[in-house]
Formats: C-alpha cells, structure tokens, sequence
C-alpha cells in the first residue's frame, strides 16, 4: 500500500473542504433572509480587524488575538489573512489564508469567500457601522458569526450593541465566545 503524505497547508485545506461540507449538510438556518450591507468604505474595511467575539468554529475554537486583515489586489478581490494564537498568547501564531471577492458591487456585503481552491463560500457582511468601526461577518448558515471591530477592546456599549444587533438579526448570542486580545 502507498502512503500518501500531505503538507500541513494541503491537511489544512482538506479539513477545511471537510468542514464546509459538513456544514452545508448541518441544516442549520441559512443566513440569506438576513440582508448583507449595501455599502462600505472600503478605506475602512482595509487593514486589520480584530475579531472580538465569534460564534466557535472548529479549526480556531482555541486561537487568541485573532485578527483578519484584509488586502487588495489589483484586480478587485481582496486577500484575507485570518491569524491568531494557538492555545493563548505563548501558543503557536496561526495563519489561515483566503480570496474575497465581490459579485454584486450593488450589494458591496454579499461576499464569497475561496479559503482553498475551486471553492467559493458565503462570506457576508450584514452589519456595517463606520462610526465604531464595527461589522458583523457571517456565512451561508447561522452557525458562524464574528464580531469584528478596528479597535482590539472597544468599549462595553460598543460590545453590548453589537451583541444586540446579533440577537436582532436572529443569531443565538449564547454561543457567542469573546476572543481575548492583547497579551495580558
């Protein structure tokens, strides 16, 4: 029998393909009655944005400091690098990379999202607020949700409103984990 050996980027990948499946199979409620954000200043959206709380996935339930940074390319697609510590702040940095782009420039929020190749994902911004520099990012389904802000601790109101505006939208906020940033 051969043995067949992956580099850790390849596993990755692999599990990540594994999981969307999955997901797509999950049958939780999909997130397109939820409408994405028709405009950003994508001066704003460039750059860093920390990732204060998240409903958990599996492939960075236990990262810390997580940030995604988002980049763009000549050609109108951004290249999105979601990083953070494995474990706690002495842990092993992470580095997840993937394409964004948008179809519908009318609809600047309805992303997809191709974190391994031949693949496009859902990646939709359904809550955008340029003076706290925050957002809302989901998926296709209610199963993932990150609360995104400019700021790595924005102030508790800050927090508290976009935790309501999750609940409003019809996420399950009990799920909901803040993510630790900064070392302590």
């Amino acid at each position: 029998m051969t043995r067949i050996r992956l580099s850790a980027r390849t596993a990755a990948a692999l599990a990540a393909a594994a999981l969307a499946v999955l997901t797509s199979c999950s049958g939780a409620p999909s997130t397109k009655g939820i409408p994405a954000v028709r405009s950003i200043d994508f001066g704003l959206f460039e750059g860093a944005w920390y990732e204060i709380a998240r409903i958990p996935v599996p492939v960075a339930r236990d990262w810390v400091g997580t940030t995604d940074t988002y980049i763009p390319n000549d050609d109108g697609t951004w290249r999105v690098l979601y990083e953070g510590y494995k474990g706690g702040f002495d842990g092993k940095k992470g580095v997840m990379r993937q394409k964004l782009r948008i179809p519908d420039p009318a609809v600047a929020g309805e992303m997809s999202a191709r974190p391994f190749p031949f693949t496009w994902l859902p990646y939709r911004l359904v809550y955008w607020n340029e003076a706290d520099r925050t957002m809302l990012v989901t998926s296709g389904t209610m199963d993932f949700l990150w609360l995104m802000a400019k700021d790595p601790v924005p102030p508790p109101e800050v927090y508290e409103g976009l935790v309501e505006e999750s609940r409003r939208l019809g996420f399950d906020v009990s799920r909901l984990e803040r993510v630790p940033q900064g070392r302590p």
